[in-house]
């Protein structure tokens, strides 16, 4: 039993010996991106305000901070399940998943994993995507009337998602490697 708890960090720990600086800086990254992502989806990314300008009297009429998980939930409820899922999906899941698969695949080596981490890898944009439009949106809309305001969640997520591009980029020639068809 105990031989088989430790096969997986054997392997760990012979994959880490082969990896050059490079790899081992990209799954050392990955994992501390976890640590980014939380804060990222939980805290308040944004503040959106409007204004009206009545008679020289200027009244609020609507203010809301999110979050990107409260954003799905308003999004639920509202009736875009949809939408609120591919929003989750992107910013929460296939993050979650291609960390995890990167860790798994150092703790067992396979091809076929590296191949997977690749596919999903492609889809891990995204969510700075999304971000990135809302922002300028935002931004660029940004009057008298309407007023938006960057919050502690935006930095969060913004920073795993840098933390995971630099990570992606320093396992590349590691998966590029795994993914080399077998000599005979």
């Amino acid at each position: 039993m105990i031989d088989l708890m430790l096969k997986p960090w054997q392997l760990a720990i012979n994959t880490w010996k082969q990896a050059d600086w490079l790899p081992r800086l990209g799954l050392i990254l990955t994992t501390i991106s976890f640590f980014f992502l939380y804060p990222g989806v939980t805290e308040p990314i944004m503040t959106i305000k409007a204004t009206v300008n009545l008679f020289g009297l200027k009244s609020t009429i609507f203010e809301e901070t999110r979050s990107i998980w409260q954003t799905v939930i308003s999004l639920e409820e509202a009736g875009y399940a949809a939408v609120g899922m591919m929003v989750i999906t992107f910013s929460v899941i296939i993050p979650i998943t291609k960390g995890l698969l990167i860790i798994w695949a150092w703790l067992s080596p396979a091809r076929w994993r590296w191949q997977l981490i690749s596919v999903i890898s492609k889809w891990s944009m995204a969510d700075v995507f999304v971000i990135a439009i809302l922002v300028a949106f935002f931004t660029a809309k940004a009057t008298a009337e309407l007023q938006s305001s960057l919050h502690d969640g935006f930095y969060w997520f913004t920073a795993y998602c840098l933390i995971s591009i630099i990570s992606g980029q320093c396992l590349a020639s590691y998966a590029n490697q795994q993914l080399q068809p077998i000599q005979k």
